[in-house]
């Protein structure tokens, strides 16, 4: 079996994580779309289990899907995982697109559980059936927090930790919004959108800063905005116009209430 290519790409990035988790955007009646945390989202190949050797291959997982209930029977709530579209680097830094589509359930007869079950592909290779096994569950919903995997954690496997918050506000919940901010495709080569939303209109600043808390681009300067979802691209430059070099970077969303920081990557 021929598994997809990757690399460890900034060690860093597995020791960030992010905080203030999103809310949910309704895209069709009782679909959600979600969008991955990264980190700790990952790809990872290598040896697990039993085997006495080390993980190969580690790198960070990005990208959405859509979370859309098919049915309920007397235990569990079924879903349906479509659109899967994630990306993860490979050995050189080029990103590794990610399709498919699956199912998830929650629910349980005495303790709550969940289970996981994907059918992907990786650069327009074959499919690959990818499954959590039923478990308890890694996060309160709507998050959802799981492992998948090829085969069971036997010596040799491929893992997709997946960590997912619904984007906007979820269908169902009422009104009750979060401030958002999510940016993909993550890591990027070339441009990446920039996605968020406020609980209520208010002055917005919104800007990329490098590791040192240097400010490299101000994408919004103390500007009036409406609650409703919103968008912004960074063209991968700093503010003089230069390409910015690759690496890691933070977006940081200043909003009346406090802020909001998620982690990117640029991977050139």
């Amino acid at each position: 079996m021929n598994f997809p290519r990757a690399s460890i790409l900034l060690a860093l990035v597995s020791t960030l994580i992010s905080t203030a988790p999103s809310r949910a955007q309704t895209t069709a009646p009782d679909s959600v779309l979600y969008t991955l945390i990264s980190p700790p989202s990952d790809f990872e190949y290598g040896c697990f289990g039993p085997c006495a050797c080390a993980v190969q291959v580690r790198a960070p997982l990005s990208g959405t899907f859509v979370l859309r209930r098919s049915r309920v029977d007397p235990l569990y709530t079924w879903y349906d995982v479509l659109d899967v579209r994630w990306k993860a680097p490979d050995q050189s830094n080029h990103p590794i697109n990610i399709v498919g589509s699956g199912y998830y359930r929650r629910g349980g007869e005495v303790a709550v559980m969940e289970e996981l079950s994907l059918d992907l592909s990786f650069d327009g290779g074959p499919i690959q059936h990818f499954y959590s096994g039923l478990h308890s569950p890694g996060a309160t919903f709507p998050e959802i927090r799981t492992v998948v995997s090829i085969h069971p954690y036997m010596c040799f496997d491929s893992l997709l930790t997946v960590d997912a918050n619904p984007y906007g506000q979820v269908a169902g919940v009422g009104d009750a919004r979060a401030p958002s901010l999510a940016a993909a495709p993550n890591p990027f080569d070339g441009s990446t959108e920039i996605r968020f939303a406020l609980a209520q209109p208010g002055d917005v600043s919104l800007g990329v800063f490098d590791l040192t808390g240097r400010r490299v681009r101000s994408l919004i300067a103390k500007q009036w905005v409406a609650s409703e979802p919103q968008a912004q691209t960074w063209d991968g430059r700093l503010d003089g116009g230069v390409q910015a070099p690759a690496g890691l970077y933070f977006v940081r969303l200043e909003i009346p209430s406090g802020a909001i920081t998620r982690t990117i990557v640029k991977l050139r």
